[in-house]
């Protein structure tokens, strides 16, 4: 079985929004005594009504590429499917994929891997697993940002994100990085204890050319203890 990641590979946004106008045309006249419902991965059923789905930007603040999404029944704020071509996934099959070279390290360059990294980033980090009092919320991702995704046996447990030297500090300042500064990196917690974090980390320091490379300010829990154990190994390893 493919899943979205794999057939969204030559498909543009703007294929995808129009199939969600489409399809919420068709559901703000359908008969609501017949309405369809999804399963999702814990038995709950959720009926798909008008009233539960929406349009919301998939690059933060830019209202003009936006994907359908479905909310829980029992909390309005949080996502638990997306409306890809012509069909409803859920937030567990838009991390997983069938590709088995899609494995490790991988850069994001599709709209499906943009959408795998929305996911993450909003969804998986944000609404479930950040901890109000020890993380903090990552800004939404542009449709241009450097990013990657870390897979493994099918399924995505992690990202990180780096500000390139050269790009704008934000969109409203004409200054700019002067190296390259990792400004996010996320490890699913059932995923955490097995190496990924160090992984990513590893990556970054390799990708990029530059003598000095920098770490967003400031680190999260999880950043600052990763940074440790990667600077524990690079130590042991001159040894």
């Amino acid at each position: 079985m493919k899943f979205p990641v794999d057939l969204l590979a030559d498909v543009s946004q703007v294929e995808l929004e129009q199939s969600a106008h489409n399809y919420m045309n068709i559901l703000l006249y359908s008969n609501p005594d017949s309405a369809e419902h999804l399963t999702l991965s814990d038995s709950t059923k959720v009926t798909i009504d008008i009233s539960r789905v929406s349009l919301i930007p998939l690059y933060g603040n830019n209202d003009k590429q936006r994907i359908l999404v479905l909310f829980s029944p029992t909390d309005l704020f949080t996502v638990v499917a997306l409306y890809l071509l012509d069909q409803w996934w859920t937030v567990e099959d838009i991390l997983k994929t069938a590709d088995p070279a899609r494995h490790g390290v991988v850069e994001v360059v599709t709209v499906g891997e943009r959408i795998v990294l929305y996911i993450l980033n909003r969804v998986i980090y944000r609404a479930k697993e950040m901890s109000s009092e020890e993380d903090l919320p990552f800004l939404c991702h542009g449709e241009k940002d450097y990013a990657k995704i870390h897979w493994n046996n099918g399924e995505a447990v992690g990202f990180f994100s780096v500000k390139p030297s050269g790009s704008l500090c934000n969109s409203l300042s004409t200054r700019s990085y002067q190296l390259p500064v990792m400004d996010s990196i996320f490890v699913r917690k059932c995923h955490r204890g097995k190496g990924f974090g160090l992984q990513m980390l590893q990556d970054f320091v390799l990708s990029f050319k530059e003598e000095y490379l920098g770490l967003r300010y400031p680190l999260t829990k999880a950043m600052y203890k990763g940074m440790q154990v990667c600077l524990y190994t690079c130590l042991t390893c001159m040894k």
